[in-house]
């Protein structure tokens, strides 16, 4: 082909015209989104902020079809028990995105609340309050371990007191250190808790990958939610084309492929990650059990599973095995997010720590507390409560609304009237700090607001008490186990070691002694981060 000044020309002006072309029409859908479409009367900025909320009021646009609202009425109405939402395309990335036969348990993706109501009723028993206390022995005894080893590396940097004088210094490092130590405990206790044995990765000091593994699946769900058709299309790709491809490639004898001998050397407890770990107990339990009758006391939420499936056969038993793995899917990365982000606020505010270990001190000097408390003691201590509330409040787990789908007919919420198919969620860090509700000073951390709130505020807000994994259909399901694992960590200062208020090394951001005055709280809702937390598997 021959090139001249012509040729070069017309391509220029040819690709002159389409970005013409293409700007004229990212122009006029703009106009159609924000002008023309049924949301036009919702307000919000061409380009979404931080402060929307604060400028535009409880309703905000943040997309062509999707508003973000932050009240008490709006979220009993979104996420309440007998709400009509259903969940919005920011779940379709935690499943199986179509791509399997539908008959799994799995809270977070489940779409039909019908199954959802049922699974839940059936796994419900190993997850109550008697039933967490039941097995509280076996968590004490992975505890007191976690505790022997944090006295014997006082000093090292995987001392709590030590990783809490980071954190109060402010060094991002500390982060994601003390984030580390306590997914490792956890990861303890939900063995122990599920299963009767530890891998004990805390005494190992190793990780076995199960850390940046969660981590990275929730960061993955969490982007990846506003973007469902490439999970789609990965799903299928993985399901569908990539175990054809698989056989194609085995039978190619011009490709080498990779021989195993007898020689390899076997995974080690420790190489295995918790989840793969977590699949061979599963297998064991059933395979146990088939040859052999269950013991009539669980001492074990598999066990006690086993048991609902002996009696209930509806609960069948992939269900069983998958309901397990949830408990280490679900209950890490959230536990570990609570429990740092409580020694964080209540370490990095003087007043407040002293307080906490006051009360502490206190109680077990009365003999109101057990060597390793129990839970129905911690709940006793209402101080620490109330640290442990704003500090969820402050730094709830989720950082993104929970989507949900206007039901047809449509609906009016906060004076805008919003058609069938619109997003509609809450984001837990807005309504968290939403002044209406908490008073001006929303953005401190300031326990003593918690013992400012009348009965009728605190039923207002669809809360009875201290706990954030109360009622209605948001309820996360092992949200009991949580709490158990938060207050077990939180037993760390009652056999002895005592914090000396942390001298800082730097500026700490919005340090302050929780004995500062504030504006009062007019009213609350508990389930800002109960819609985060615990709707996670709903």
């Amino acid at each position: 082909m021959y090139l001249n000044d012509d040729t070069f020309g017309s391509s220029a002006t040819s690709l002159t015209s389409l970005a013409v072309v293409i700007f004229i029409t990212l122009s006029l859908y703009c106009f159609y989104v924000r002008e023309l479409t049924s949301l036009r009367n919702v307000p919000g900025p061409f380009f979404a902020n931080l402060d929307l909320h604060e400028k535009y009021g409880p309703i905000v646009r943040v997309s062509s079809n999707e508003v973000i609202v932050s009240s008490t009425k709006s979220r009993h109405v979104i996420y309440g028990a007998t709400s009509k939402f259903p969940k919005g395309d920011w779940y379709i990335p935690t499943g199986s995105a179509g791509w399997s036969d539908g008959d799994e348990l799995d809270f977070l993706s489940e779409l039909d609340m019908d199954k959802y109501r049922l699974q839940r009723r059936l796994v419900g028993p190993a997850y109550t309050d008697n039933f967490m206390r039941q097995i509280e022995g076996n968590l004490d005894k992975i505890l007191e371990r976690n505790i022997e080893i944090m006295i014997q590396r006082a000093g090292r940097i995987e001392d709590v007191d030590h990783v809490a004088n980071f954190l109060a210094s402010g060094m991002v490092l500390s982060v994601r250190i003390i984030r580390g130590f306590f997914h490792s405990c956890d990861l303890d206790c939900l063995q122990v808790a599920t299963f009767g044995e530890s891998k004990g990765l805390l005494e190992a000091g190793v990780d076995d990958g199960a850390i940046q593994l969660t981590m990275n699946l929730w960061g993955y769900m969490h982007w990846v939610g506003y973007v469902p058709v490439y999970h789609r299309a990965k799903k299928w790709f993985n399901m569908i084309v990539k175990p054809k491809l698989c056989i194609i490639l085995a039978i190619l004898p011009s490709l080498p492929t990779r021989k195993t001998t007898m020689h390899s050397k076997p995974a080690s407890q420790m190489t295995e990650h918790v989840f793969v770990w977590a699949r061979k107990r599963i297998r064991d339990r059933f395979d146990s059990f088939a040859s052999q009758k269950l013991p009539t006391q669980a001492t074990d939420i598999s066990t006690r599973l086993l048991q609902i499936h002996a009696e209930k056969p509806a609960l069948k038993p992939h269900w069983v095995a998958e309901m397990l793995g949830t408990n280490f899917g679900a209950g890490v990365e959230t536990t570990a997010i609570t429990i740092s982000s409580f020694l964080d606020f209540v370490i990095s505010h003087p007043g407040c720590q002293e307080k906490v270990q006051k009360e502490i001190d206190e109680a077990r000097e009365a003999g109101k507390l057990s060597k390793l408390p129990k839970l129905r003691e911690i709940e006793s201590l209402p101080y620490l409560s109330a640290c442990l509330n704003e500090s969820k409040r402050l730094h709830p787990v989720v950082g993104s609304p929970l989507q949900r789908v206007v039901p047809h007919g449509g609906i009016e919420l906060e004076g805008k009237w919003l058609p069938a198919g619109t997003a509609v969620g809450i984001n837990p860090w807005v309504m968290g700090r939403n002044k209406s509700l908490f008073g001006a000073d929303a953005d401190a951390f300031r326990p003593e607001r918690w013992f400012e709130m009348s009965r009728e505020q605190w039923k207002a807000c669809g809360a009875s008490g201290t706990s954030n994994f109360e009622q209605g259909a948001a309820a996360f399901i092992d949200g009991t186990m949580l709490e158990s694992c938060t207050t077990g960590h939180s037993k760390t200062n009652t056999i002895g070691i005592h914090d000396e208020a942390p001298q800082s090394q730097g500026p700490v951001e919005e340090k302050r002694s929780c004995e500062e005055d504030g504006s009062r709280d007019t009213s609350r809702d508990v389930s800002g981060n109960l819609i985060a937390e615990h709707d996670l598997c709903h």
